[in-house]
């Protein structure tokens, strides 16, 4: 008697595939079956993963609530359909098992038909785990060669900043949107005319121009999908950091920017020497001339700590760090707004 707990994970790779084998359904029917007949006494808890990579375990919000509950003692039972729906990554998925085995929790693999560590089948399990990391490292290295292949032709095409919107993903067809071009010029003009990130994002806030996030929530909206990300009716300095400095708006094609070093691993810059230029690639918002001045004014700024015009003190910049995201906080220098700092 008393509580097992079943596990169900299905990546996005798969899901597109519709391999009925591997899908989440078909899981929770083997572990149901299962059950009944090997625990009939016993209350069967199901939690499912959909979408997630079976390479990390950080990203599985059922996955991670299930630990909790094993490691408190709610069940001491756990089944999943095969290891490879349990962990694709052979080191932690190894050191996983092992932390739920020391916790008491008796891991049963259905199609492995391993039952640990009931019974010590210790290299068994390390082969399963051998062979199921396998197919994620070879399709990695895979995808990698292809669109190695699609950027040095400048075929590859996952998304246009600000200012452009794609009509036609198949072809790597995009556009120019006319209202986010104008919006793109303004911030060139007033920083050539002397103003800083923080003004220029000032002025754009305050004369109620939609971020950039703000227009492709809009954009997703028209479509009928819903928009999950978090967006802000401000302009940030980041944002028109980076405007300044994207050759795309000269029509610019710059790919293999970064690279990872490992599957789910950090992205890391790549140095321009080796990233793939395509320059004229596309119509451009901004002429040649106003970039290459922007981009004078930018190196003689940074080497001068250019701020713009102080108006007001603010002593504690540079000390202050937002709590949520730990971004540093800048003081708000507006006469309309009492003394305060901002992420």
């Amino acid at each position: 008697t008393g509580v097992i707990f079943g596990y169900e994970r299905i990546s996005v790779d798969t899901e597109k595939e519709e391999n009925e084998n591997t899908s989440i359904e078909n899981q929770s029917k083997i572990i149901n079956d299962y059950v009944k007949v090997k625990f009939p006494n016993c209350t069967l808890r199901e939690f499912q993963d959909r979408d997630r990579s079976g390479y990390q375990f950080e990203q599985r919000e059922q996955y991670q609530l299930m630990r909790k509950l094993l490691m408190t003692g709610e069940s001491k039972v756990l089944i999943v359909k095969d290891f490879s729906r349990f962990a694709r990554r052979n080191s932690l998925g190894l050191y996983e098992l092992e932390q739920l085995r020391d916790a008491g929790v008796r891991i049963i693999s259905i199609m492995d038909a391993v039952d640990f560590p009931t019974h010590d089948e210790w290299l068994v399990i390390q082969f399963r785990f051998l062979t199921n990391e396998l197919p994620v490292t070879d399709t990695s290295k895979k995808v990698k060669r292809v669109v190695a292949n699609a950027q040095k032709h400048g075929e590859w095409l996952c998304a246009v900043p600000y200012g452009y919107v794609i009509t036609n993903s198949k072809k790597n067809e995009y556009e120019i949107v006319p209202d986010e071009a104008e919006v793109i010029k303004e911030i060139f003009r007033l920083y050539a005319d002397g103003d800083g990130y923080k003004k220029i994002a000032n002025t754009l806030s305050e004369k109620n121009i939609p971020t950039p996030r703000m227009k492709e929530k809009l954009r997703i909206e028209e479509k009928g999908d819903s928009y999950k990300r978090k967006l802000s009716s401000k302009w940030s300095i980041i944002t028109v950091q980076n405007i300044l400095r994207n050759d795309f708006y000269i029509g610019t094609l710059r790919q293999h920017k970064y690279t990872r070093t490992k599957i789910n691993g950090d992205d890391i810059k790549v140095d321009d020497s080796e990233q793939f230029v395509f320059e004229k690639h596309h119509k451009p918002i901004i002429d040649d001339k106003t970039f290459l001045a922007v981009q004078e004014l930018l190196k003689i700024r940074q080497k001068t700590n250019y701020r713009g015009v102080k108006k007001y003190e603010n002593p504690y910049t540079g000390y202050l760090f937002c709590g949520d995201c730990k971004s540093p906080m800048f003081a708000m220098s507006r006469s309309d707004l009492a003394p305060a700092y901002t992420c």
